[in-house]
């Protein structure tokens, strides 16, 4: 197909893409999200070198898979995978990321294919979830709210420099993660709460028929805290990592206002 102009091809490629990458990774931002199928159909790739890109893609953090069957994959938004690609190849110039940026930028969305509906989340995995936390935090203007395990509090360290209404639940079972909370902010005024996992449990159970009790306790019981993060920004942004034990990590991210203030409230709930 040539609907792609090959001058942006040819930028994804000097910051470190195959042809194929390439191609597939702006047929992806520009369809919001699509089945393999319809990448082979519409790209004229043969189905090999399709997955296998689509392997390497999801290696680099660029894509994520987010139906098995069908096959269907997401691509990191542009920003962020723009800023991955550059990251790891430091060597290149500035300017092959901004003129990737700029030519995608005025492709006729329109014209170029018959897109999706826009979803309600946005999928992220692999390392593009470390660069949209930082993304996030940096850009927060008004208030953070941070509910996690300890292993994400690493992002939240270098907040002490923004004014800025601060809410932190830990997740935890750790008698000394408290003593960590008090270095990291030190005199900074900031509402936290350290729950152990115990209390997480219980709290999901409250509104639960009685005799629907040891169903939901033992589905609760399965559930792996150490990998649960939930951060909105300024009550207008969400990105949740489910409390579940799988090989590979997935955030889900949301800018629905009414999702976001339901989750809130209910991980609010957990302190009262």
């Amino acid at each position: 197909m040539d609907q792609i102009p090959q001058e942006l091809i040819k930028s994804l490629m000097d910051l470190g893409l195959l042809e194929s990458e390439a191609k597939i990774y702006i047929t992806l931002l520009m369809l919001n999200y699509s089945e393999v199928k319809k990448l082979i159909d519409f790209l004229g790739l043969s189905k090999p070198n399709t997955y296998e890109s689509l392997r390497l893609l999801k290696e680099k953090g660029l894509v994520v898979l987010i139906n098995t069957r069908p096959m269907t994959y997401q691509a990191t938004p542009l920003d962020i995978g723009l800023e991955m690609l550059y990251q790891t190849n430091l060597d290149l110039k500035e300017k092959a990321k901004e003129k990737a940026k700029k030519i995608f930028l005025t492709l006729d969305k329109e014209n170029f294919i018959e897109k999706n509906p826009e979803t309600l989340w946005h999928v992220f995995g692999g390392k593009s979830i470390d660069y949209k936390i930082k993304e996030m935090i940096i850009g927060a203007n008004k208030s953070i709210f941070f509910a996690s395990s300890p292993q994400y509090l690493k992002y939240i360290e270098k907040l002490n420099e923004k004014n800025i209404k601060m809410e932190i639940i830990t997740i935890s079972n750790n008698s000394n993660i408290k003593d960590k909370l008090n270095k990291i902010f030190k005199e900074k005024k900031v509402d936290y709460h350290i729950v152990n996992y115990k209390d997480m449990i219980n709290s999901s159970l409250t509104a639960v028929p009685e005799d629907e009790l040891i169903s939901y306790k033992e589905a609760l019981n399965m559930f792996d805290y150490e990998n649960m993060l939930m951060l909105i920004v300024d009550d207008s942004e969400l990105l949740f990592i489910p409390p579940v034990s799988q090989d590979s990590i997935a955030a889900i991210n949301t800018k629905n206002k009414a999702f976001i203030m339901i989750m809130k409230i209910e991980y609010m709930a957990i302190n009262h």
